[in-house]
Protein backbone atom coordinates (compact mmCIF):
# COMPACT_ATOMS: atom_id res chain seq x y z
CA UNK A 1 0.00 0.00 0.00
CA UNK A 2 1.35 3.55 -0.65
CA UNK A 3 0.97 5.09 2.81
CA UNK A 4 2.73 7.84 4.31
CA UNK A 5 2.09 9.83 8.07
CA UNK A 6 2.06 13.20 9.18
CA UNK A 7 2.46 14.66 12.03
CA UNK A 8 0.25 18.36 12.14
CA UNK A 9 1.61 20.95 14.56
CA UNK A 10 1.64 24.41 14.40
CA UNK A 11 4.16 26.13 13.35
CA UNK A 12 4.30 29.19 16.60
CA UNK A 13 4.57 25.90 18.54
CA UNK A 14 8.56 26.24 18.92
CA UNK A 15 7.91 24.19 22.47
CA UNK A 16 6.74 21.03 20.75
CA UNK A 17 9.74 21.14 17.77
CA UNK A 18 11.77 18.99 19.80
CA UNK A 19 8.70 16.48 20.08
CA UNK A 20 7.19 16.48 16.77
CA UNK A 21 10.86 15.41 15.62
CA UNK A 22 10.81 12.84 17.78
CA UNK A 23 7.60 12.12 16.55
CA UNK A 24 9.03 12.05 12.72
CA UNK A 25 12.20 10.16 13.69
CA UNK A 26 10.22 6.98 15.59
CA UNK A 27 7.43 6.84 12.98
CA UNK A 28 7.71 3.07 11.09
CA UNK A 29 6.36 5.39 7.88
CA UNK A 30 8.24 7.75 5.85
CA UNK A 31 6.76 10.51 7.73
CA UNK A 32 6.53 14.38 7.58
CA UNK A 33 5.80 17.25 9.01
CA UNK A 34 2.00 19.23 8.15
CA UNK A 35 1.72 22.90 8.86
CA UNK A 36 -1.33 23.19 11.11
CA UNK A 37 -4.35 25.63 10.62
CA UNK A 38 -4.25 28.36 13.17
CA UNK A 39 -7.44 29.21 13.75
CA UNK A 40 -6.14 32.54 15.43
CA UNK A 41 -5.17 33.86 11.86
CA UNK A 42 -8.52 32.87 10.07
CA UNK A 43 -10.15 35.89 9.20
CA UNK A 44 -13.77 36.65 9.55
CA UNK A 45 -14.48 35.70 5.93
CA UNK A 46 -12.99 32.41 6.15
CA UNK A 47 -14.52 31.42 9.49
CA UNK A 48 -18.04 31.96 7.82
CA UNK A 49 -16.93 29.87 4.73
CA UNK A 50 -16.54 26.97 6.52
CA UNK A 51 -17.78 27.29 10.32
CA UNK A 52 -21.50 26.96 10.83
CA UNK A 53 -23.59 26.82 14.22
CA UNK A 54 -26.68 24.24 14.43
CA UNK A 55 -26.13 22.39 10.75
CA UNK A 56 -26.70 19.41 11.54
CA UNK A 57 -29.07 17.70 14.25
CA UNK A 58 -28.59 16.84 17.56
CA UNK A 59 -27.83 20.63 17.38
CA UNK A 60 -24.00 20.92 18.78
CA UNK A 61 -24.42 23.10 21.86
CA UNK A 62 -21.18 24.73 22.44
CA UNK A 63 -19.52 27.68 19.76
CA UNK A 64 -16.60 26.76 18.32
CA UNK A 65 -12.77 28.08 19.71
CA UNK A 66 -10.65 29.08 16.98
CA UNK A 67 -8.72 26.84 17.77
CA UNK A 68 -10.93 23.65 17.10
CA UNK A 69 -11.95 25.06 14.27
CA UNK A 70 -8.05 25.10 12.98
CA UNK A 71 -7.70 21.58 14.11
CA UNK A 72 -10.76 20.72 11.83
CA UNK A 73 -9.20 22.57 8.65
CA UNK A 74 -6.25 21.14 9.63
CA UNK A 75 -7.08 17.10 9.05
CA UNK A 76 -9.39 18.68 6.10
CA UNK A 77 -6.05 19.67 4.51
CA UNK A 78 -4.43 16.02 4.73
CA UNK A 79 -7.68 14.39 4.02
CA UNK A 80 -7.40 16.29 0.66
CA UNK A 81 -3.26 15.76 0.37
CA UNK A 82 -4.54 11.50 0.39
CA UNK A 83 -6.62 12.33 -2.53
CA UNK A 84 -4.72 14.72 -4.43
CA UNK A 85 -1.90 12.41 -4.20
CA UNK A 86 -3.29 9.39 -5.01
CA UNK A 87 -2.02 7.67 -1.65
CA UNK A 88 -3.91 4.29 -0.17
CA UNK A 89 -4.00 5.75 3.63
CA UNK A 90 -2.06 7.90 5.85
CA UNK A 91 -1.06 7.89 9.00
CA UNK A 92 -1.93 11.27 10.47
CA UNK A 93 -0.95 12.34 14.47
CA UNK A 94 -0.88 15.14 16.29
CA UNK A 95 1.92 16.38 17.57
CA UNK A 96 1.09 15.62 21.36
CA UNK A 97 0.97 11.77 21.23
CA UNK A 98 4.00 9.25 21.80
CA UNK A 99 4.21 6.44 20.26
CA UNK A 100 5.14 3.47 22.29
CA UNK A 101 8.10 1.29 20.14
CA UNK A 102 8.54 -1.20 18.93
CA UNK A 103 4.96 -2.08 19.65
CA UNK A 104 3.20 0.33 17.57
CA UNK A 105 4.87 -1.02 14.98
CA UNK A 106 2.80 -4.07 15.22
CA UNK A 107 -0.49 -2.53 15.92
CA UNK A 108 0.74 -0.21 12.95
CA UNK A 109 1.01 -3.22 10.60
CA UNK A 110 -2.36 -5.48 11.93
CA UNK A 111 -4.03 -2.11 11.28
CA UNK A 112 -2.72 -1.46 7.48
CA UNK A 113 -3.29 -5.22 6.83
CA UNK A 114 -7.01 -5.41 7.82
CA UNK A 115 -8.03 -1.83 6.89
CA UNK A 116 -10.69 -1.92 4.55
CA UNK A 117 -11.46 0.18 1.14
CA UNK A 118 -13.25 3.20 2.55
CA UNK A 119 -11.62 2.41 6.02
CA UNK A 120 -10.51 4.85 9.25
CA UNK A 121 -8.78 3.07 12.09
CA UNK A 122 -7.81 5.06 14.93
CA UNK A 123 -5.46 4.31 17.39
CA UNK A 124 -7.32 5.40 20.47
CA UNK A 125 -4.83 7.02 23.61
CA UNK A 126 -8.27 6.95 26.32
CA UNK A 127 -9.16 3.23 27.37
CA UNK A 128 -12.24 2.48 25.33
CA UNK A 129 -13.50 -0.47 27.27
CA UNK A 130 -13.51 -4.69 26.55
CA UNK A 131 -17.27 -4.56 25.21
CA UNK A 132 -17.21 -3.66 21.65
CA UNK A 133 -17.85 -6.15 18.37
CA UNK A 134 -14.51 -7.52 17.55
CA UNK A 135 -14.37 -7.44 13.51
CA UNK A 136 -11.20 -9.56 13.45
CA UNK A 137 -8.28 -10.52 15.59
CA UNK A 138 -5.33 -12.19 15.67
CA UNK A 139 -5.22 -13.14 18.78
CA UNK A 140 -2.37 -9.96 19.23
CA UNK A 141 -4.31 -7.56 18.02
CA UNK A 142 -8.15 -6.64 17.66
CA UNK A 143 -9.91 -4.48 15.13
CA UNK A 144 -13.36 -3.26 17.19
CA UNK A 145 -16.55 -1.19 15.62
CA UNK A 146 -17.42 0.73 19.16
CA UNK A 147 -21.16 1.10 18.72
CA UNK A 148 -20.08 4.90 19.84
CA UNK A 149 -17.57 6.56 17.93
CA UNK A 150 -14.84 7.51 20.63
CA UNK A 151 -13.93 10.78 20.77
CA UNK A 152 -10.27 12.03 19.74
CA UNK A 153 -8.37 12.60 16.44
CA UNK A 154 -4.58 12.06 18.29
CA UNK A 155 -3.98 9.04 15.85
CA UNK A 156 -5.55 7.17 12.63
CA UNK A 157 -5.47 5.52 9.58
CA UNK A 158 -7.14 7.34 7.11
CA UNK A 159 -7.72 5.76 3.44
CA UNK A 160 -8.33 7.77 0.01
CA UNK A 161 -11.96 6.79 -0.05
CA UNK A 162 -12.60 7.38 3.58
CA UNK A 163 -10.87 11.20 3.20
CA UNK A 164 -12.98 11.90 -0.19
CA UNK A 165 -16.29 10.78 1.86
CA UNK A 166 -15.19 13.22 5.13
CA UNK A 167 -14.32 16.21 2.48
CA UNK A 168 -17.72 15.98 0.84
CA UNK A 169 -19.48 15.80 4.19
CA UNK A 170 -17.45 18.56 6.04
CA UNK A 171 -17.30 21.64 3.21
CA UNK A 172 -18.83 23.54 6.23
CA UNK A 173 -18.74 22.13 9.96
CA UNK A 174 -20.37 22.82 13.42
CA UNK A 175 -19.06 20.80 15.78
CA UNK A 176 -15.30 19.79 16.61
CA UNK A 177 -14.18 17.38 14.28
CA UNK A 178 -14.37 14.17 16.67
CA UNK A 179 -17.73 15.00 16.88
CA UNK A 180 -18.33 15.35 13.77
CA UNK A 181 -16.75 12.09 12.88
CA UNK A 182 -19.32 10.02 15.57
CA UNK A 183 -21.77 11.56 12.86
CA UNK A 184 -21.50 7.95 10.65
CA UNK A 185 -24.65 7.79 9.45
CA UNK A 186 -23.49 11.46 7.57
CA UNK A 187 -20.22 10.70 6.71
CA UNK A 188 -21.02 7.14 5.48
CA UNK A 189 -17.39 6.23 7.18
CA UNK A 190 -17.63 3.70 9.97
CA UNK A 191 -14.59 4.29 11.93
CA UNK A 192 -13.34 1.46 13.69
CA UNK A 193 -10.55 0.85 16.72
CA UNK A 194 -7.51 -0.77 16.63
CA UNK A 195 -6.04 -2.42 20.27
CA UNK A 196 -4.16 -2.21 21.52
CA UNK A 197 -2.74 0.91 20.19
CA UNK A 198 0.39 1.61 21.83
CA UNK A 199 0.24 5.33 21.22
CA UNK A 200 -0.15 7.60 24.60
CA UNK A 201 -1.51 10.98 24.87
CA UNK A 202 1.22 13.71 26.27
CA UNK A 203 0.23 16.88 26.15
CA UNK A 204 -0.33 17.89 29.50
CA UNK A 205 3.81 17.00 29.48
CA UNK A 206 4.04 19.61 26.73
CA UNK A 207 2.45 22.88 28.25
CA UNK A 208 -1.58 21.80 27.67
CA UNK A 209 -3.50 21.87 24.74
CA UNK A 210 -2.86 24.26 21.89
CA UNK A 211 -6.56 24.13 21.15
CA UNK A 212 -8.11 26.21 23.97
CA UNK A 213 -6.12 28.53 26.36
CA UNK A 214 -6.97 30.33 29.77
CA UNK A 215 -9.82 29.16 32.22
CA UNK A 216 -13.25 30.03 30.83
CA UNK A 217 -15.63 31.83 33.59
CA UNK A 218 -17.53 30.00 35.92
CA UNK A 219 -21.02 30.13 34.47
CA UNK A 220 -19.61 28.93 31.10
CA UNK A 221 -17.82 26.28 32.72
CA UNK A 222 -21.23 25.01 34.31
CA UNK A 223 -23.01 25.34 31.01
CA UNK A 224 -20.40 23.65 29.28
CA UNK A 225 -20.57 20.77 32.07
CA UNK A 226 -24.50 20.84 31.80
CA UNK A 227 -25.13 20.78 28.32
CA UNK A 228 -22.00 18.29 26.98
CA UNK A 229 -23.77 15.17 28.62
CA UNK A 230 -27.05 15.92 27.19
CA UNK A 231 -25.61 16.27 23.98
CA UNK A 232 -23.68 13.57 24.32
CA UNK A 233 -26.97 11.42 24.95
CA UNK A 234 -28.49 12.31 21.62
CA UNK A 235 -25.07 11.12 19.85
CA UNK A 236 -25.16 7.98 21.61
CA UNK A 237 -28.28 6.89 21.00
CA UNK A 238 -28.43 7.70 17.17
CA UNK A 239 -24.95 6.05 17.11
CA UNK A 240 -26.57 2.71 18.69
CA UNK A 241 -29.88 2.94 15.94
CA UNK A 242 -27.32 3.72 13.16
CA UNK A 243 -25.18 0.51 13.80
CA UNK A 244 -28.43 -1.49 13.99
CA UNK A 245 -29.01 -4.43 11.37
CA UNK A 246 -31.81 -3.51 8.96
CA UNK A 247 -34.71 -5.87 9.98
Amino acid sequence: MNIEAYVITLERSVHRRAQVERLVATCPLRCRVAAAVDGATLTAQELQSVYRRRLHRPYYPLALRLGEIGCFLSHRRLWQRIVDDGMDAALILEDDVELKMPDFGGSLDYAKKSIPAGGYIQFQVREIGSRHPVVQTDGRHAIVAPRVTPLRTSAQLVTRQAAERLLAASQTFDRPIDAFLQMTWLTNVPLTVVLPSHVAEISQQLGGSTIGAGRKPLLARIHREIVRPVYRARIARLSRRAARPAA
